[in-house]
């Protein structure tokens, strides 16, 4: 495999040195030749590739490899405190969610075969809950997914919702007292249960192919993408449905114009929720915009000539992480919140494609 950088210290397995900067984590996908996917019965057919989960500094410093299990190693997100790296890969030839510590360490698989049982096969796509106590995330058969609810260590998992068909995409309320998701058991319909066996109601009965449901810090509200490429947002309790954007036209980020099934590219809210990162196409060529939760003030950031995606605001707000094209891989970039001359963090021979800050503190 190619070398990813030079003269850096590559770190791992050893405890990573205590700093204020705030990290990036991020994966870097590489493959042979054109990266191409297709849907196909039953799936979807995608370009061999292997994928490893790296880190850096907000300034662009301390660049470093944090856990590569072989496989696809992806998606990686961080607990709230920090203290873990949570991601999923296939190094067993199955997926499987993990976690470990940010310096590589303590390596731990999230979820048991005895849980999973002679049906499930794959187990992905997680999401942790505000408090870092639970998280959220999709078993597979080959044929249909179910979201299951479980403590972050893994333990204790059930599924949410069993009888009602295939679901996935969900997402925890910051109180841990509600999880909602979608799914092709009500077209995409965005459904909420309340917590801890409540029956699911539908939040969006009027509108099908509602994706990626995110809450508002203050569990009130959520924010989500329809099929048509607009960004939403709903009351928790199914009221005040409202379209924030206008000819955003993007849904999916996408590695090459052969990637026809690109990934759910969702918008990102703030953390103290008052204002959505997210992705709007502009003369052709996705760029960073924000606005306001209600919708205004829209913002254009980053005025780039290559697309741009995976918009992710810093824990303290003043940052905006993405990820941009450079050449034949997207690479990782910073811009400000407020807006400026975004920075490139990486040149990597590779495309970074998942990120996620980790926040740092005390």
């Amino acid at each position: 495999m190619p070398v990813l950088w030079a003269g850096s210290a590559l770190l791992l397995g050893h405890a990573v040195a205590a700093s204020a900067a705030p990290e990036i984590v991020f994966s870097v996908r590489k493959w042979d030749g054109e990266y191409a996917t297709e849907d196909i019965p039953g799936g979807v057919r995608i370009t061999p590739c292997t994928a490893s989960i790296h880190a850096i500094q907000a300034e662009g410093t301390g660049l470093r490899q944090v856990v590569d299990l072989g496989g696809v190693t992806d998606a990686p997100g961080c607990s709230p405190d920090g203290q873990w790296v949570y991601f999923q890969s296939n190094a067993t030839g199955r997926y499987r969610i993990y976690r470990c510590r940010p310096d590589g360490s303590e390596v731990t698989g999230l979820v048991t075969d005895e849980f999973l049982g002679s049906r499930w096969l794959d187990a992905y796509g997680y999401a942790p809950s505000a408090d870092g106590q639970r998280i959220a995330y999709t078993v597979h058969d080959g044929s249909i997914g179910n979201v299951v609810l479980a403590n972050a260590d893994g333990s204790e998992p059930e599924l949410v919702a069993p009888d009602l068909g295939y679901t996935y995409m969900a997402a925890l309320s910051p109180a841990g007292d509600a999880i909602a998701f979608s799914g092709p058991a009500r077209e995409y319909r965005l459904l909420v249960a309340p917590l801890p066996t409540g029956e699911p109601v539908l939040l969006t009965p009027d509108h099908p192919d509602s994706y990626a449901p995110q809450f508002t810090p203050d569990g009130r509200a959520i924010v989500f993408i329809r099929r048509d490429g607009e960004v939403y947002r709903v009351n928790a309790d199914g009221t005040g449905l409202q379209r924030l954007t206008e000819g955003r036209g993007y849904v999916e980020f996408r590695l090459s114009p052969q990637d026809r099934h690109g990934s759910t590219d969702a918008p990102h809210l703030s953390p103290d929720g008052a204002r959505i990162a997210y992705i709007a196409v502009r003369d052709g060529i996705p760029n960073v915009w924000t606005m306001g939760t209600d919708g205004s003030d829209q913002r254009q950031l980053t005025f780039r000539e290559t697309p741009c995606g995976r918009v992710r605001w810093s824990p303290d707000g003043s940052q905006i992480a993405f990820v941009s094209f450079d050449g034949k891989y997207p690479q990782l970039f910073v811009v400000p919140a407020e807006g400026g001359e975004p920075q490139q963090l990486t040149h990597l021979d590779g495309a970074v494609y998942f990120l996620s800050w980790r926040p740092t503190g005390d």
